[in-house]
Formats: structure tokens, sequence, C-alpha cells
């Protein structure tokens, strides 16, 4: 059973015969129930005076699970054409908290995705999530935020902007008369390249990047759209309904919904960067075992700090520690998906041969 929650200002007794009656007309012969049992899905919680001498009646009914929403609206609509009522309000209402509640947990997804890409693409360009960013780019937050108690909380500035300023960091504000002096004055700015340089990057840096900003543009605001409507708990309208999923989802006119477009972006940065990655990470590893290991004689010893499965306490033989290393590299190291090519292990090896001498020369 479903239940709704209605209240009726009216201007005599509203009695539960009638609205009863009422449901029956909707319901009653087209299910096969009978009206006495219809009787019972009426509950009068409160009825009260009011000072202009009208009433005030809390009523809620519940329903079978039925095709309800049209039935609910329809008998609603019934009870408003009263004679003796006034006006009707929906207050609670299972049906409508079943299907907002299908696309809160889509739009809570979608938001947490959006501030993933978001933040990947600042911290790519090297931008403190903060008060000057957000200042940069023309942002009122929602509310105050004390940055130094973020990352306590492990968030960052993102977590307390509009749902509509995700599509803001496409262009900065720009600078007024006083901000363009202060931006002179900066010791850093010697020449004009220099000055053109930082003016530059006061915006997102890669082409890429923006390009997804500006896809994300017109597929927003249906979403702000569903997710008033669900926080202020208002009716589903089905061009509410019809838009977010035009937003979100492919459609077959070929338009790209926004989950879609968040996909695209991440295949994309990994068709880029895995390959760079992949290297840097297994160049990085190299040189983190051997600032963490010395020479005893001929003997390369290894902190326990970075031994593991794969890596032994202690080597005398370079070409021993370059099998090792390049299975652990391969293994563990490597989480892009990228498969290392010959002549990237070509670079591993040559890596740790430099470092084993660099380090042997140093006894």
């Amino acid at each position: 059973m479903e239940s709704i929650k209605i209240q009726i200002n009216h201007t005599s007794p509203v009695i539960l015969e009638t609205l009863s009656s009422l449901l029956y007309d909707e319901i009653g012969e087209e299910y096969n129930i009978e009206l006495d049992t219809i009787k019972e899905y009426f509950d009068f919680e409160y009825t009260y005076i009011l000072p202009n001498e009208s009433f005030i009646s809390i009523v809620t009914f519940q329903i079978p699970k039925f095709e309800l929403r049209d039935i609910v609206f329809s008998f609603l609509n019934s009870v408003k054409e009263l004679d003796n009522v006034i006006s009707v309000v929906k207050l609670n209402d299972t049906i409508l908290k079943q299907r907002a509640f299908k696309y809160y947990l889509q739009i809570i997804d979608i938001e947490m995705d959006l501030r993933n890409v978001l933040t990947y693409i600042l911290t790519y360009d090297n931008k403190s999530i903060g008060k000057q960013l957000f200042k940069d780019f023309g942002i009122n937050k929602s509310e105050t935020v004390d940055y130094s108690k973020l990352q306590e909380k492990y968030e960052n500035g993102l977590f307390y902007i509009y749902f509509n300023h995700y599509i803001e960091f496409t262009t900065p504000e720009k600078l007024k008369a006083n901000e363009m002096l202060d931006f002179l004055q900066d010791p850093s700015v010697d020449s004009f390249e220099r000055f053109k340089s930082k003016l530059q990057q006061r915006g997102i840096q890669e082409e890429r990047h923006l390009d997804f900003l500006f896809s994300i543009k017109t597929k927003i605001k249906p979403l702000e759209s569903m997710r008033n409507t669900i926080m202020h708990i208002r009716n589903l309208s089905d061009s509410v309904e019809k838009n977010f999923v035009k937003a979100t989802e492919d459609t077959p006119m070929g338009d790209t919904g926004l989950k879609p477009l968040i996909s695209i972006f991440w295949k994309n940065e990994q068709a880029i960067l895995a390959k760079e990655t992949a290297i840097e990470l297994g160049l990085s590893a190299i040189e983190e075992l051997f600032n963490n290991s010395f020479f005893i004689g001929s003997l390369l010893d290894i902190s326990d700090d970075i031994t593991n499965e794969y890596i032994a306490e202690e080597y005398t033989d370079v070409s021993d520690l370059q099998d090792d290393l390049l299975g652990y590299l391969t293994d563990e190291v490597n989480v892009t998906g990228y498969e290392y090519s010959d002549e990237d292990y070509g670079v591993f090896l040559s890596a740790i041969s430099d470092n084993w001498d660099a380090k042997e020369s140093h006894i």
C-alpha cells in the first residue's frame, strides 16, 4: 500500500463518507474494491478550526500499488472541486518518494563523479582549490568554508559550491584595476612574457579539459531542476523527468549524455597519459629504491621499507636486481592498465644500471 497525506482547508465538515466515495469512483469498480474497504484506507489525523472560521483537516489515505500517479491526482482534483473545500495540499507521498529517491541516488553519483573530474582538472593545473580560485572564477560558495578544516574531513572547496558552479570554470573573471595592479607588482612578473603567462595560468590550461567543461554546460540545468524538485519535495513532473534523462543519458538523436561524457573524459585521459604515467611510476620506484639503499663493499643493502616479495634485502649483482625490479614494476607498480613494451623495459634496465653505478662510485 502507498500512503498519501493531504491538508484540506474547508468551510464545513469534510466527512469520511465523502472522501471514500470519491476514491471509490477512481478505483472501486475498476479494481473490484468494496466501498467499506476503501473507508478503511482513510485516517483523519487532525481537524482544527481556524481564526477565519474555516477548518484545516490533515488526512492520510492509503491506496494499493496500481498505476497510481494519475489516480492520486484525479482523486485530489475531485476533493478540490467539493463545494466546501477551499484548497488541497499534498504533504507526503510515498509514490513521489520512491520516484524521487531513484533520481536522488543518480544525482549523488553524478555530482560525486563531476567533483572527481573537476578536482582532477584543477590538480592537473596545479591550482589550489581555495578562496582565490573561486574568486578568480567569480564563484560564490553556498556557505562559509573553513579551509583549514577541510583536510580533516578529506574534502576540498568543491564540496561547498552550487551545482551550477561546475560549469563556471571555463573562463576566469576579468581582473579589476586594483587586482591588475597587484598582479603587476608580483615579484615573479619580471617581463611581459611572464605577465602574459601568469595571466593565462588563471584559467584552465589543457584544451581537452576545457572541451569537457564546455560539453557539460547544457547538461547541468536539468540536473539542478531535478535536484531542486527532490530537495524541496515538489511534484516530479514529466518535463523535469524527461529533461533529466535526456541530459544524463545518450539520446536517439545522437546527443551524448552527462554520464557517458564523464566516462569518455576518463578514457581520453587514459589514452593520452597511460604510457607516460606507467614509465614515470617505474622510474620513480627505481629512484626510491636506490634512495633507500647503500653499498657495503660490493653488496647493495636494501632498506626494510623497500623490501618485499619481489625485492630481496641485498644484492651483489646488478642483473639480479634488474630481474627482480622488472617483475615488481610490472606486477605491482604499474596500475595504469598500460602494458610495458621491450623499449620501456630497456629504459628501466638502463636506469637501474646507472643508479647502481652512481651508488657504487660513492662508496
